[in-house]
C-alpha cells in the first residue's frame, strides 16, 4: 500500500482557517479509529488462538526442560 505524504492529501493550507479544520479532521479521525480499535480491544480471544497460545508455552518449557538436562 502506497502511502502520501499529508502535504500531498491537503496541498493547500496557508491560513489558520485552514489549519484549523484539518486539526479539526485529524481529531475526528482519532476518535473514530480509538473508538474502532476499543471495540476490537473488547472482543473475546478465539479459542484457537488461546490454544496456539498454550502450544507455544508447552514448546518452551520442552525446549527450557532440554537445555537443563543437557546442562546437568
Amino acid at each position: 500500500m502506497t502511502t502520501l505524504p499529508r502535504r500531498a492529501l491537503i496541498p493547500d493550507v496557508r491560513d489558520a482557517g485552514d489549519r484549523s479544520i484539518v486539526r479539526s479532521i485529524d481529531q475526528h479521525i482519532g476518535q473514530e479509529l480509538r473508538a474502532l480499535y476499543n471495540e476490537v480491544l473488547a472482543e473475546p480471544i478465539p479459542d484457537r488462538f488461546l490454544n496456539l497460545i498454550d502450544q507455544l508455552g508447552a514448546d518452551d518449557q520442552a525446549s527450557a526442560k532440554t537445555v537443563e538436562e543437557v546442562e546437568a
